[in-house]
């Protein structure tokens, strides 16, 4: 069985205040259609509020970059996004991921 591969997706702001707040309710709509797909697993703004980290299930950075151009932050000019690629080797039991071992 062969492991998935997940990205951690790092946002960096390009705008802040009114401006971001303003595209904020459709991204976190185009967000929740990828919840529903199952690409996305988890996201939240950094602690610091200067972007946010998206972690997500897809096979190639190719899917995700078509994805991320329908996003309202890219479209508005509100966010770049960097992408990296890492096979786990283990979970905890709060994730189901088909071919990586759970450590009890």
């Amino acid at each position: 069985m062969s492991q998935p591969t997940l990205w951690i997706i790092e946002s960096t702001y390009l705008k802040t205040g009114d401006e971001l707040a303003a595209v904020t309710p459709r991204h976190r709509e185009w967000l929740d259609q990828h919840y529903v797909s199952g690409v996305f697993l988890t996201s939240g703004r950094k602690l610091d509020g200067t972007g946010g980290v998206l972690v997500a299930l897809a096979g190639s950075r190719e899917q995700l970059e078509a994805i991320f151009q329908d996003d309202p932050f890219v479209k508005e000019g509100c966010s770049t996004y960097r992408y990296t690629a890492f096979t786990p080797v283990k979970r905890g039991r709060s994730l189901e991921l088909s071919g990586v071992p759970l450590v009890e």
